[in-house]
């Protein structure tokens, strides 16, 4: 397959401003190592975890990060990550304990008490379901979550239950049909935007990542990025590649605040 026209022209190992840039090459920055730290200490302590943020800060790719930094070590971790009905979530849940999912919510429910049972006692490890875009979830699974993460044994909690999305969904955890569940949170973790200078070194960390040229963006096309995206990662990266490929269309070898603003003009209204 030939490679993208902005690869030859710019010279481009690999594709510049993907969603799935290798974790090594994340920006490591004060609030990713915050959140980091927030994560191992759910997984240390056990019980359950909110991660919100707008669309497109970051929490998915928060999530891949400290997923692999954890390995399979101490923990064994299912994550869901679209919107389901919630049978559906049970049994992706069940699937990847490595059991046969039942059709039934109440037999979901019983295997998935028993993998990770049997996952600590054979093991020592805990579990950790991660459900993805839960703001989006019913109300019975959310209630069902909480009852399984009700059970311990031998005083210890082996589950851990991470939940992620919107902010809405705090709003939503503390209405009164789900204060039980609100009060055994341990973790509540807002992901924020990319400051200005986090953007400049988020833009550097992927062209660098993609062995590109570091300063093919002028400060001022960096400043404007920052300005056009809010600092959102997604942003970024969609304004930032569009702005790429057209300076290769264009042949043009540096990116300025003139290229921001018309790669912006085609993202008006959407």
């Amino acid at each position: 397959m030939a490679r993208p026209g902005y690869r030859k022209f710019h010279g481009f190992k690999s594709t510049v401003f993907g969603k799935n840039i290798p974790c090594k090459h994340l920006l490591d920055y004060a609030q990713a190592r915050e959140l980091a730290a927030e994560f191992t200490t759910l997984v240390e302590d056990g019980g359950i975890g909110l991660l919100i943020g707008e669309v497109g800060i970051g929490k998915t790719t928060a999530i891949r990060a400290f997923k692999e930094e954890l390995g399979e070590r101490s923990c064994r971790v299912c994550y869901v990550g679209s919107v389901k009905h919630s049978t559906a979530v049970l049994q992706d849940f069940v699937l990847q304990m490595g059991y046969q999912p039942s059709h039934q919510r109440a037999n979901l429910l019983r295997q998935l008490s028993k993998a990770i049972s049997q996952t600590w006692i054979e093991q020592r490890k805990k579990t950790l379901l991660v459900l993805d875009d839960a703001q989006a979830t019913e109300e019975s699974l959310l209630e069902d979550l909480r009852l399984l993460s009700n059970f311990d044994i031998d005083s210890q909690e082996p589950l851990i239950l991470l939940l992620v999305g919107h902010p809405s969904l705090q709003n939503r955890l503390r209405k009164p049909i789900h204060l039980a569940l609100w009060d055994r949170l341990r973790m509540l973790f807002r992901l924020e935007g990319l400051s200005l200078e986090e953007t400049h070194q988020y833009i550097e960390q992927h062209l660098r990542a993609a062995g590109g040229p570091v300063e093919l963006f002028t400060p001022e096309a960096r400043l404007a990025v920052f300005e056009q995206s809010q600092g959102i990662p997604r942003r970024i990266n969609r304004l930032a590649l569009e702005a790429v490929k057209r300076s290769a269309q264009n042949k043009v070898n540096t990116i300025d605040e003139n290229m921001i603003c018309v790669a912006a003009g085609v993202f008006d209204g959407v």
